[in-house]
Protein backbone atom coordinates (compact mmCIF):
# COMPACT_ATOMS: atom_id res chain seq x y z
CA UNK A 1 0.00 0.00 0.00
CA UNK A 2 2.97 2.32 0.54
CA UNK A 3 4.03 1.76 -3.03
CA UNK A 4 0.50 2.39 -4.28
CA UNK A 5 0.30 5.52 -2.24
CA UNK A 6 3.56 6.86 -3.71
CA UNK A 7 3.16 5.77 -7.37
CA UNK A 8 -0.57 6.31 -7.79
CA UNK A 9 -0.84 10.03 -7.41
CA UNK A 10 -4.48 10.33 -8.58
CA UNK A 11 -5.54 7.96 -5.86
CA UNK A 12 -3.65 9.99 -3.30
CA UNK A 13 -5.20 13.23 -4.48
CA UNK A 14 -8.46 11.97 -3.10
CA UNK A 15 -6.90 10.95 0.18
CA UNK A 16 -8.25 14.13 1.90
CA UNK A 17 -11.76 12.82 1.32
CA UNK A 18 -11.35 9.30 2.82
CA UNK A 19 -9.00 7.52 5.15
CA UNK A 20 -6.97 4.58 3.73
CA UNK A 21 -7.16 1.66 6.15
CA UNK A 22 -4.02 0.22 7.60
CA UNK A 23 -1.68 3.08 6.55
CA UNK A 24 -1.02 5.80 9.15
CA UNK A 25 -0.27 9.32 7.95
CA UNK A 26 2.93 11.22 8.81
CA UNK A 27 3.39 14.97 8.93
CA UNK A 28 6.07 17.04 7.24
CA UNK A 29 6.78 14.62 4.30
CA UNK A 30 6.55 15.83 0.72
CA UNK A 31 4.90 13.58 -1.91
CA UNK A 32 5.61 13.81 -5.63
CA UNK A 33 3.14 15.07 -8.15
CA UNK A 34 2.44 13.77 -11.67
CA UNK A 35 2.86 17.13 -13.38
CA UNK A 36 5.99 17.75 -15.56
CA UNK A 37 8.91 19.45 -13.86
CA UNK A 38 9.50 22.17 -16.45
CA UNK A 39 5.92 23.30 -16.38
CA UNK A 40 5.94 23.49 -12.62
CA UNK A 41 9.20 25.40 -12.59
CA UNK A 42 7.86 28.04 -14.96
CA UNK A 43 4.75 28.46 -12.99
CA UNK A 44 6.60 28.52 -9.71
CA UNK A 45 8.66 31.51 -10.82
CA UNK A 46 5.53 33.48 -11.66
CA UNK A 47 3.65 32.52 -8.57
CA UNK A 48 4.05 35.78 -6.54
CA UNK A 49 2.51 37.97 -9.19
CA UNK A 50 -0.28 35.78 -10.43
CA UNK A 51 -1.39 34.24 -7.18
CA UNK A 52 -0.75 37.07 -4.78
CA UNK A 53 -2.84 36.92 -1.69
CA UNK A 54 -3.97 33.26 -2.44
CA UNK A 55 -2.72 29.82 -1.64
CA UNK A 56 -0.49 28.51 -4.42
CA UNK A 57 0.81 24.99 -3.86
CA UNK A 58 2.99 25.05 -6.99
CA UNK A 59 4.95 28.08 -5.76
CA UNK A 60 5.54 26.49 -2.40
CA UNK A 61 6.67 23.24 -3.99
CA UNK A 62 9.05 25.13 -6.29
CA UNK A 63 10.55 27.00 -3.36
CA UNK A 64 10.84 23.75 -1.45
CA UNK A 65 12.49 22.12 -4.41
CA UNK A 66 15.06 24.88 -4.65
CA UNK A 67 15.71 24.89 -0.94
CA UNK A 68 16.10 21.09 -0.74
CA UNK A 69 19.67 20.11 -1.64
CA UNK A 70 20.01 17.19 -4.18
CA UNK A 71 22.60 14.50 -3.71
CA UNK A 72 25.30 14.24 -6.35
CA UNK A 73 24.88 11.59 -9.11
CA UNK A 74 27.22 9.65 -11.35
CA UNK A 75 29.30 12.02 -13.50
CA UNK A 76 29.25 14.98 -11.13
CA UNK A 77 26.05 14.43 -9.22
CA UNK A 78 25.82 11.87 -6.46
CA UNK A 79 22.88 9.45 -6.18
CA UNK A 80 21.13 8.91 -2.95
CA UNK A 81 21.53 5.60 -1.26
CA UNK A 82 18.71 3.09 -1.60
CA UNK A 83 18.39 2.92 2.18
CA UNK A 84 17.90 6.68 2.39
CA UNK A 85 15.32 6.57 -0.38
CA UNK A 86 13.48 3.76 1.32
CA UNK A 87 13.56 5.64 4.64
CA UNK A 88 12.27 8.80 3.06
CA UNK A 89 9.62 6.85 1.12
CA UNK A 90 8.53 5.07 4.30
CA UNK A 91 8.38 8.31 6.18
CA UNK A 92 6.35 9.87 3.40
CA UNK A 93 3.95 6.94 3.29
CA UNK A 94 3.57 7.00 7.06
CA UNK A 95 2.76 10.72 7.13
CA UNK A 96 -0.55 11.07 9.00
CA UNK A 97 -1.33 14.35 7.29
CA UNK A 98 -2.03 12.58 3.96
CA UNK A 99 -5.42 11.50 5.20
CA UNK A 100 -6.32 14.72 6.91
CA UNK A 101 -7.69 17.96 5.60
CA UNK A 102 -5.07 20.54 4.49
CA UNK A 103 -3.91 22.91 7.21
CA UNK A 104 -3.29 26.70 6.81
CA UNK A 105 0.09 27.91 8.10
CA UNK A 106 1.72 31.33 8.33
CA UNK A 107 3.65 30.76 5.11
CA UNK A 108 0.53 29.85 3.08
CA UNK A 109 -2.18 27.23 2.71
CA UNK A 110 -0.50 23.73 3.25
CA UNK A 111 -1.95 20.73 1.46
CA UNK A 112 -1.12 17.13 0.54
CA UNK A 113 -0.95 18.30 -3.10
CA UNK A 114 2.36 19.93 -2.29
CA UNK A 115 3.74 16.71 -0.89
CA UNK A 116 2.66 14.79 -3.94
CA UNK A 117 4.33 17.27 -6.24
CA UNK A 118 7.58 17.11 -4.30
CA UNK A 119 7.62 13.31 -4.28
CA UNK A 120 6.92 13.16 -8.02
CA UNK A 121 9.79 15.58 -8.71
CA UNK A 122 12.16 13.40 -6.75
CA UNK A 123 11.13 10.32 -8.72
CA UNK A 124 11.28 11.90 -12.22
CA UNK A 125 15.01 12.38 -12.19
CA UNK A 126 15.67 8.80 -11.02
CA UNK A 127 16.62 6.26 -13.83
CA UNK A 128 14.91 2.88 -14.14
CA UNK A 129 17.01 0.16 -12.39
CA UNK A 130 18.90 -2.15 -14.76
CA UNK A 131 17.90 -5.23 -12.78
CA UNK A 132 14.26 -4.41 -13.42
CA UNK A 133 14.90 -4.20 -17.17
CA UNK A 134 16.69 -7.54 -17.09
CA UNK A 135 13.86 -9.13 -15.16
CA UNK A 136 11.27 -7.74 -17.59
CA UNK A 137 13.27 -9.00 -20.58
CA UNK A 138 13.72 -12.39 -18.93
CA UNK A 139 10.01 -12.67 -18.23
CA UNK A 140 9.24 -11.75 -21.85
CA UNK A 141 11.69 -14.38 -23.15
CA UNK A 142 10.20 -17.00 -20.82
CA UNK A 143 6.67 -16.17 -21.98
CA UNK A 144 7.67 -16.35 -25.65
CA UNK A 145 9.53 -19.63 -25.08
CA UNK A 146 6.54 -21.08 -23.25
CA UNK A 147 4.24 -19.99 -26.07
CA UNK A 148 6.53 -21.49 -28.72
CA UNK A 149 6.84 -24.71 -26.74
CA UNK A 150 3.07 -24.90 -26.35
CA UNK A 151 2.57 -24.52 -30.11
CA UNK A 152 5.23 -27.16 -30.77
CA UNK A 153 3.73 -29.51 -28.19
CA UNK A 154 0.24 -29.09 -29.70
CA UNK A 155 1.52 -29.88 -33.18
CA UNK A 156 3.61 -32.83 -31.94
CA UNK A 157 0.70 -34.32 -29.97
CA UNK A 158 -1.49 -34.23 -33.08
CA UNK A 159 0.82 -36.64 -34.98
CA UNK A 160 2.26 -38.73 -32.13
CA UNK A 161 0.85 -40.99 -29.43
CA UNK A 162 2.76 -42.18 -26.42
CA UNK A 163 2.21 -44.14 -23.23
CA UNK A 164 4.19 -45.15 -20.19
CA UNK A 165 2.18 -48.37 -19.72
CA UNK A 166 4.62 -50.46 -21.74
CA UNK A 167 7.31 -53.02 -21.11
CA UNK A 168 9.81 -55.24 -22.90
CA UNK A 169 8.72 -58.79 -23.77
CA UNK A 170 10.71 -61.66 -25.20
CA UNK A 171 11.15 -65.40 -25.48
CA UNK A 172 11.91 -67.07 -22.14
CA UNK A 173 12.65 -70.77 -22.61
CA UNK A 174 12.27 -72.79 -19.41
CA UNK A 175 14.77 -75.62 -19.02
CA UNK A 176 13.61 -78.69 -17.10
CA UNK A 177 14.64 -82.31 -16.70
CA UNK A 178 13.24 -84.93 -19.08
CA UNK A 179 14.22 -87.94 -16.94
CA UNK A 180 14.79 -88.67 -13.28
CA UNK A 181 18.37 -88.59 -12.10
CA UNK A 182 21.02 -87.19 -9.83
CA UNK A 183 22.89 -84.06 -10.87
CA UNK A 184 26.58 -84.86 -11.31
CA UNK A 185 27.68 -81.61 -13.01
CA UNK A 186 26.40 -78.03 -13.37
CA UNK A 187 28.17 -76.48 -16.36
CA UNK A 188 26.80 -72.91 -16.31
CA UNK A 189 26.50 -70.03 -13.87
CA UNK A 190 23.90 -67.33 -13.34
CA UNK A 191 23.58 -64.73 -16.13
CA UNK A 192 25.96 -66.62 -18.40
CA UNK A 193 25.52 -66.35 -22.17
CA UNK A 194 25.07 -69.72 -23.89
CA UNK A 195 24.47 -70.93 -27.42
CA UNK A 196 21.79 -73.28 -28.62
CA UNK A 197 22.80 -76.87 -27.88
CA UNK A 198 25.36 -76.07 -25.19
CA UNK A 199 25.44 -78.51 -22.27
CA UNK A 200 23.98 -76.99 -19.12
CA UNK A 201 23.53 -79.84 -16.61
CA UNK A 202 24.56 -83.51 -16.56
CA UNK A 203 22.72 -86.29 -14.72
CA UNK A 204 23.95 -89.74 -13.66
CA UNK A 205 23.36 -91.94 -16.75
CA UNK A 206 24.52 -95.42 -15.61
CA UNK A 207 20.99 -96.73 -15.10
CA UNK A 208 20.03 -95.57 -18.56
CA UNK A 209 23.09 -97.25 -20.07
CA UNK A 210 21.93 -100.59 -18.60
CA UNK A 211 18.41 -99.99 -19.93
CA UNK A 212 19.88 -99.30 -23.36
CA UNK A 213 21.81 -102.59 -23.32
CA UNK A 214 18.65 -104.52 -22.38
CA UNK A 215 16.70 -102.85 -25.15
CA UNK A 216 19.33 -103.77 -27.70
CA UNK A 217 19.29 -107.43 -26.56
CA UNK A 218 15.50 -107.54 -26.89
CA UNK A 219 15.82 -106.09 -30.37
CA UNK A 220 18.20 -108.88 -31.39
CA UNK A 221 15.78 -111.54 -30.07
CA UNK A 222 12.92 -109.96 -32.01
CA UNK A 223 15.08 -109.96 -35.13
CA UNK A 224 15.66 -113.73 -34.74
CA UNK A 225 11.93 -114.39 -34.42
CA UNK A 226 11.36 -112.38 -37.55
CA UNK A 227 13.85 -114.53 -39.46
CA UNK A 228 12.17 -117.77 -38.30
CA UNK A 229 8.75 -116.49 -39.28
CA UNK A 230 10.10 -115.49 -42.67
CA UNK A 231 11.52 -119.00 -43.27
CA UNK A 232 8.31 -120.86 -42.24
CA UNK A 233 6.14 -119.10 -44.76
CA UNK A 234 7.50 -120.82 -47.97
CA UNK A 235 7.36 -124.31 -46.41
CA UNK A 236 3.80 -123.93 -45.27
CA UNK A 237 2.83 -122.45 -48.59
CA UNK A 238 4.20 -125.41 -50.60
CA UNK A 239 2.66 -128.12 -48.38
CA UNK A 240 -0.75 -126.60 -48.21
CA UNK A 241 -0.79 -125.87 -51.94
CA UNK A 242 -0.16 -129.55 -52.80
CA UNK A 243 -2.88 -130.73 -50.42
CA UNK A 244 -5.31 -128.30 -51.90
CA UNK A 245 -4.50 -129.40 -55.46
CA UNK A 246 -5.05 -133.09 -54.59
CA UNK A 247 -8.33 -132.33 -52.88
CA UNK A 248 -9.50 -130.30 -55.84
CA UNK A 249 -8.62 -133.15 -58.27
CA UNK A 250 -10.42 -135.75 -56.15
CA UNK A 251 -13.43 -133.50 -55.88
CA UNK A 252 -13.51 -133.05 -59.62
CA UNK A 253 -13.38 -136.83 -60.27
CA UNK A 254 -16.02 -137.60 -57.72
CA UNK A 255 -18.10 -134.85 -59.14
CA UNK A 256 -17.98 -136.41 -62.60
CA UNK A 257 -18.92 -139.84 -61.16
CA UNK A 258 -21.78 -138.30 -59.31
CA UNK A 259 -23.04 -136.75 -62.49
CA UNK A 260 -22.93 -140.21 -64.24
CA UNK A 261 -24.82 -141.96 -61.48
CA UNK A 262 -27.36 -139.20 -61.38
CA UNK A 263 -27.82 -139.53 -65.16
CA UNK A 264 -28.31 -143.33 -64.86
CA UNK A 265 -30.77 -142.73 -62.08
CA UNK A 266 -32.75 -140.43 -64.26
CA UNK A 267 -32.83 -143.04 -67.06
CA UNK A 268 -33.95 -145.80 -64.73
CA UNK A 269 -36.57 -143.55 -63.32
CA UNK A 270 -37.79 -142.95 -66.85
CA UNK A 271 -37.91 -146.72 -67.49
CA UNK A 272 -39.76 -147.20 -64.25
CA UNK A 273 -42.27 -144.61 -65.24
CA UNK A 274 -42.76 -146.33 -68.64
CA UNK A 275 -43.20 -149.73 -67.00
CA UNK A 276 -45.63 -148.27 -64.53
CA UNK A 277 -47.53 -146.85 -67.50
CA UNK A 278 -47.55 -150.35 -69.09
CA UNK A 279 -48.88 -151.77 -65.84
CA UNK A 280 -51.65 -149.27 -65.88
CA UNK A 281 -52.43 -150.09 -69.49
CA UNK A 282 -52.40 -153.80 -68.75
CA UNK A 283 -54.62 -153.26 -65.79
CA UNK A 284 -57.04 -151.29 -67.93
CA UNK A 285 -57.01 -154.06 -70.57
CA UNK A 286 -57.58 -156.65 -67.86
CA UNK A 287 -60.49 -154.68 -66.52
CA UNK A 288 -61.95 -154.44 -70.04
CA UNK A 289 -61.48 -158.15 -70.54
CA UNK A 290 -63.23 -158.81 -67.24
CA UNK A 291 -66.09 -156.62 -68.33
CA UNK A 292 -66.41 -158.46 -71.66
CA UNK A 293 -66.17 -161.78 -69.87
CA UNK A 294 -68.97 -160.85 -67.50
CA UNK A 295 -71.07 -159.67 -70.40
CA UNK A 296 -70.60 -162.83 -72.50
CA UNK A 297 -71.15 -164.96 -69.39
CA UNK A 298 -74.49 -163.26 -68.82
CA UNK A 299 -75.34 -163.68 -72.47
CA UNK A 300 -74.52 -167.46 -72.24
CA UNK A 301 -76.52 -167.89 -69.07
CA UNK A 302 -79.47 -166.11 -70.64
CA UNK A 303 -79.13 -168.20 -73.79
CA UNK A 304 -79.07 -171.44 -71.77
CA UNK A 305 -82.18 -170.37 -69.88
CA UNK A 306 -83.98 -169.46 -73.08
CA UNK A 307 -82.83 -172.67 -74.74
CA UNK A 308 -84.28 -174.72 -71.91
CA UNK A 309 -87.53 -173.00 -72.45
CA UNK A 310 -87.07 -173.60 -76.14
CA UNK A 311 -87.33 -169.92 -76.85
CA UNK A 312 -84.10 -169.73 -78.80
CA UNK A 313 -82.41 -172.07 -81.17
CA UNK A 314 -79.40 -174.29 -80.49
CA UNK A 315 -77.30 -172.14 -82.76
CA UNK A 316 -77.84 -169.09 -80.62
CA UNK A 317 -76.78 -171.07 -77.59
CA UNK A 318 -73.64 -172.22 -79.37
CA UNK A 319 -72.82 -168.69 -80.37
CA UNK A 320 -73.25 -167.59 -76.79
CA UNK A 321 -71.06 -170.46 -75.58
CA UNK A 322 -68.34 -169.54 -78.06
CA UNK A 323 -68.44 -165.87 -77.05
CA UNK A 324 -68.15 -166.97 -73.47
CA UNK A 325 -65.06 -169.09 -74.11
CA UNK A 326 -63.50 -166.25 -76.18
CA UNK A 327 -64.09 -163.78 -73.33
CA UNK A 328 -62.53 -166.18 -70.85
CA UNK A 329 -59.48 -166.54 -73.07
CA UNK A 330 -59.16 -162.80 -73.51
CA UNK A 331 -59.43 -162.36 -69.74
CA UNK A 332 -56.58 -164.80 -69.21
CA UNK A 333 -54.40 -162.98 -71.74
CA UNK A 334 -55.11 -159.63 -70.08
CA UNK A 335 -54.30 -161.09 -66.68
CA UNK A 336 -51.01 -162.48 -67.98
CA UNK A 337 -50.03 -159.14 -69.51
CA UNK A 338 -50.92 -157.36 -66.28
CA UNK A 339 -48.72 -159.71 -64.26
CA UNK A 340 -45.84 -159.27 -66.68
CA UNK A 341 -46.14 -155.48 -66.62
CA UNK A 342 -46.23 -155.53 -62.83
CA UNK A 343 -43.08 -157.67 -62.76
CA UNK A 344 -41.33 -155.23 -65.11
CA UNK A 345 -42.39 -152.32 -62.91
CA UNK A 346 -41.04 -154.02 -59.84
CA UNK A 347 -37.72 -154.65 -61.58
CA UNK A 348 -37.56 -151.03 -62.70
CA UNK A 349 -38.31 -149.83 -59.15
CA UNK A 350 -35.53 -152.04 -57.81
CA UNK A 351 -33.15 -150.67 -60.42
CA UNK A 352 -34.12 -147.12 -59.49
CA UNK A 353 -33.52 -147.85 -55.83
CA UNK A 354 -30.15 -149.36 -56.62
CA UNK A 355 -29.16 -146.40 -58.75
CA UNK A 356 -30.40 -143.95 -56.11
CA UNK A 357 -28.16 -145.68 -53.58
CA UNK A 358 -25.26 -145.30 -55.99
CA UNK A 359 -26.07 -141.61 -56.39
CA UNK A 360 -26.21 -141.23 -52.64
CA UNK A 361 -22.83 -142.89 -52.32
CA UNK A 362 -21.46 -140.57 -55.02
CA UNK A 363 -22.85 -137.59 -53.23
CA UNK A 364 -21.30 -138.83 -50.00
CA UNK A 365 -17.97 -139.13 -51.74
CA UNK A 366 -18.42 -135.58 -53.11
CA UNK A 367 -19.12 -134.33 -49.61
CA UNK A 368 -16.04 -136.08 -48.32
CA UNK A 369 -13.99 -134.67 -51.15
CA UNK A 370 -15.31 -131.21 -50.47
CA UNK A 371 -14.36 -131.67 -46.83
CA UNK A 372 -10.88 -132.58 -47.93
CA UNK A 373 -10.76 -129.48 -50.13
CA UNK A 374 -11.97 -127.39 -47.24
CA UNK A 375 -9.35 -128.93 -44.99
CA UNK A 376 -6.71 -128.19 -47.62
CA UNK A 377 -7.90 -124.67 -47.87
CA UNK A 378 -7.83 -124.47 -44.10
CA UNK A 379 -4.28 -125.71 -44.22
CA UNK A 380 -3.73 -123.06 -46.81
CA UNK A 381 -4.85 -120.48 -44.26
CA UNK A 382 -1.84 -121.45 -42.22
CA UNK A 383 0.17 -119.50 -44.74
CA UNK A 384 -1.74 -116.44 -43.76
CA UNK A 385 -1.20 -117.33 -40.13
CA UNK A 386 2.48 -117.60 -40.82
CA UNK A 387 2.35 -114.27 -42.60
CA UNK A 388 0.53 -112.82 -39.59
CA UNK A 389 3.22 -114.28 -37.38
CA UNK A 390 5.71 -112.61 -39.65
CA UNK A 391 3.98 -109.27 -39.22
CA UNK A 392 3.86 -109.88 -35.47
CA UNK A 393 7.56 -110.58 -35.47
CA UNK A 394 8.14 -107.42 -37.44
CA UNK A 395 6.03 -105.48 -34.95
CA UNK A 396 8.00 -106.94 -32.07
CA UNK A 397 11.20 -105.96 -33.82
CA UNK A 398 9.90 -102.43 -34.39
CA UNK A 399 8.86 -102.23 -30.75
CA UNK A 400 12.25 -103.44 -29.64
CA UNK A 401 13.96 -100.91 -31.89
CA UNK A 402 11.67 -98.18 -30.52
CA UNK A 403 12.66 -99.24 -27.01
CA UNK A 404 16.26 -98.96 -28.08
CA UNK A 405 15.62 -95.44 -29.35
CA UNK A 406 13.77 -94.52 -26.15
CA UNK A 407 16.59 -95.87 -24.07
CA UNK A 408 19.06 -93.93 -26.19
CA UNK A 409 16.97 -90.79 -25.79
CA UNK A 410 16.77 -91.27 -22.03
CA UNK A 411 20.53 -91.61 -21.98
CA UNK A 412 20.85 -88.46 -24.08
CA UNK A 413 18.42 -86.65 -21.80
CA UNK A 414 20.89 -87.05 -18.97
CA UNK A 415 22.77 -84.19 -20.63
CA UNK A 416 20.47 -81.15 -20.46
CA UNK A 417 21.21 -78.68 -23.25
CA UNK A 418 20.17 -75.11 -24.03
CA UNK A 419 17.08 -75.00 -26.28
CA UNK A 420 17.93 -71.53 -27.62
CA UNK A 421 20.77 -69.07 -27.55
CA UNK A 422 20.52 -66.54 -24.75
CA UNK A 423 21.37 -65.76 -21.15
CA UNK A 424 20.92 -68.13 -18.21
CA UNK A 425 18.52 -66.90 -15.54
CA UNK A 426 16.69 -68.31 -12.53
CA UNK A 427 19.19 -71.11 -11.98
CA UNK A 428 17.79 -73.44 -9.32
CA UNK A 429 19.92 -76.57 -9.69
CA UNK A 430 22.80 -77.70 -7.55
CA UNK A 431 25.29 -80.55 -7.59
CA UNK A 432 23.91 -83.77 -6.08
CA UNK A 433 20.30 -82.74 -6.43
CA UNK A 434 17.79 -85.41 -7.47
CA UNK A 435 15.53 -84.00 -10.18
CA UNK A 436 12.26 -85.30 -11.58
CA UNK A 437 10.79 -84.99 -15.07
CA UNK A 438 9.30 -81.56 -15.60
CA UNK A 439 11.11 -79.97 -12.68
CA UNK A 440 12.31 -76.47 -13.67
CA UNK A 441 16.04 -76.07 -13.34
CA UNK A 442 16.76 -72.75 -15.04
CA UNK A 443 15.60 -70.48 -17.85
CA UNK A 444 17.27 -69.10 -20.96
CA UNK A 445 16.25 -65.62 -22.16
CA UNK A 446 16.67 -64.81 -25.84
CA UNK A 447 17.97 -61.23 -25.84
CA UNK A 448 18.31 -61.13 -29.62
CA UNK A 449 14.56 -61.27 -30.17
CA UNK A 450 12.71 -58.88 -27.86
CA UNK A 451 9.77 -56.61 -28.56
CA UNK A 452 7.65 -53.99 -26.84
CA UNK A 453 4.10 -54.51 -25.57
CA UNK A 454 2.51 -51.08 -25.20
CA UNK A 455 -0.94 -50.82 -23.61
CA UNK A 456 -2.45 -47.80 -25.38
CA UNK A 457 -5.82 -46.35 -24.51
CA UNK A 458 -8.56 -47.23 -26.93
CA UNK A 459 -8.92 -43.53 -27.75
CA UNK A 460 -5.30 -43.51 -28.96
CA UNK A 461 -5.72 -46.36 -31.46
CA UNK A 462 -7.53 -44.28 -34.09
CA UNK A 463 -4.49 -43.67 -36.25
CA UNK A 464 -2.27 -46.62 -35.24
CA UNK A 465 -1.59 -49.03 -38.10
CA UNK A 466 0.98 -51.79 -38.66
CA UNK A 467 4.21 -50.54 -40.18
CA UNK A 468 4.25 -47.08 -38.56
CA UNK A 469 7.58 -45.90 -37.16
CA UNK A 470 8.07 -45.57 -33.44
CA UNK A 471 10.73 -44.66 -30.91
CA UNK A 472 11.29 -46.34 -27.57
CA UNK A 473 12.83 -44.77 -24.47
CA UNK A 474 13.92 -47.03 -21.65
CA UNK A 475 13.96 -46.00 -18.03
CA UNK A 476 17.07 -48.10 -17.45
CA UNK A 477 19.08 -46.24 -20.09
CA UNK A 478 18.05 -42.57 -20.07
CA UNK A 479 19.03 -40.70 -23.17
CA UNK A 480 19.04 -43.74 -25.47
CA UNK A 481 16.31 -43.93 -28.10
CA UNK A 482 15.60 -47.21 -29.89
CA UNK A 483 13.90 -47.37 -33.26
CA UNK A 484 10.94 -49.69 -33.80
CA UNK A 485 7.80 -50.11 -35.86
CA UNK A 486 4.25 -51.23 -35.19
CA UNK A 487 3.87 -54.96 -35.78
CA UNK A 488 0.25 -55.67 -34.81
CA UNK A 489 -2.64 -54.69 -32.57
CA UNK A 490 -4.19 -57.26 -30.26
CA UNK A 491 -7.72 -58.33 -31.13
CA UNK A 492 -9.18 -57.38 -27.76
CA UNK A 493 -8.51 -55.38 -24.62
CA UNK A 494 -6.52 -56.76 -21.77
CA UNK A 495 -9.58 -56.96 -19.53
CA UNK A 496 -11.33 -59.37 -21.91
CA UNK A 497 -8.55 -61.95 -21.63
CA UNK A 498 -8.18 -61.62 -17.88
CA UNK A 499 -9.09 -64.38 -15.43
CA UNK A 500 -12.32 -62.62 -14.50
CA UNK A 501 -13.55 -60.64 -17.52
CA UNK A 502 -15.82 -57.68 -16.75
CA UNK A 503 -19.59 -58.14 -16.78
CA UNK A 504 -21.16 -54.88 -17.97
CA UNK A 505 -24.77 -56.12 -18.01
CA UNK A 506 -25.51 -54.58 -14.63
CA UNK A 507 -27.54 -51.66 -13.41
CA UNK A 508 -24.56 -49.65 -12.19
CA UNK A 509 -22.21 -49.10 -15.11
CA UNK A 510 -19.22 -46.78 -15.11
CA UNK A 511 -17.48 -46.36 -18.44
CA UNK A 512 -13.74 -46.91 -18.15
CA UNK A 513 -11.30 -46.29 -20.96
CA UNK A 514 -9.84 -49.68 -21.87
CA UNK A 515 -6.28 -50.38 -22.88
CA UNK A 516 -5.37 -52.58 -25.85
CA UNK A 517 -1.87 -54.06 -26.24
CA UNK A 518 0.10 -53.01 -29.32
CA UNK A 519 3.19 -54.99 -30.34
CA UNK A 520 6.22 -52.94 -31.41
CA UNK A 521 9.14 -54.75 -33.03
CA UNK A 522 12.60 -53.24 -32.75
CA UNK A 523 14.51 -52.55 -35.92
CA UNK A 524 17.31 -54.90 -36.86
CA UNK A 525 20.43 -54.33 -34.80
CA UNK A 526 18.84 -51.99 -32.24
CA UNK A 527 19.45 -54.43 -29.38
CA UNK A 528 22.80 -55.69 -30.60
CA UNK A 529 24.41 -54.87 -27.25
CA UNK A 530 21.64 -56.65 -25.32
CA UNK A 531 20.67 -53.56 -23.39
CA UNK A 532 16.99 -54.47 -23.37
CA UNK A 533 15.64 -57.36 -21.32
CA UNK A 534 12.10 -58.65 -20.77
CA UNK A 535 10.23 -56.80 -18.06
CA UNK A 536 11.89 -53.39 -18.47
CA UNK A 537 9.60 -50.37 -18.39
CA UNK A 538 9.68 -48.29 -21.56
CA UNK A 539 7.93 -45.27 -23.03
CA UNK A 540 7.11 -45.86 -26.72
CA UNK A 541 6.10 -43.05 -29.07
CA UNK A 542 4.38 -43.86 -32.36
CA UNK A 543 4.45 -41.46 -35.30
CA UNK A 544 1.04 -41.40 -36.95
CA UNK A 545 2.26 -39.82 -40.20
Amino acid sequence: MDRVRVRRAPALRRAHRRQVRGIPAAAGVALPSRRPRRRLRGRASAAPGRHAGRHDPRARSAVAARETPRPPRRGGRARRAPAARRGQRGAAMSDPTLDREPAVTAEGNGSHWVRELQAWRGRQGRPVPRLRLVLVALVAVVVLAALAYGVYWWHWSAVHVSTDDAFIAGHIAPVSARVTGTVVAVLVADNQDVKAGDALVRLDGRDYEVALAQARAAAEAARGELQNATANIPLTDESTRSLLQEADASLAAIGHAQEGTEHDLEQKRSDLAARQSAVEAARAAHQAAESDFERVKLDRDRAIELYRKELVARQDLDHAEAAFKNGAAMLDVAAHRLRQAQDDARQGAAAVQSQAAAVAQARQRVVQSRAQVSNARTQRQQVRLREADLETARGKLDLALANVKQAQLNLDYTTIRAPIAGRVTRKAVELGQVVAPGQPLLAVVDLDDVWVLANFKETQLTGIKPGQHATVEVDTHPGLVFKAHVDSVQGGSGAVFSLLPPENATGNYVKVVQRIPVKLVLERGENAQHLLAPGMSVVPTISLR
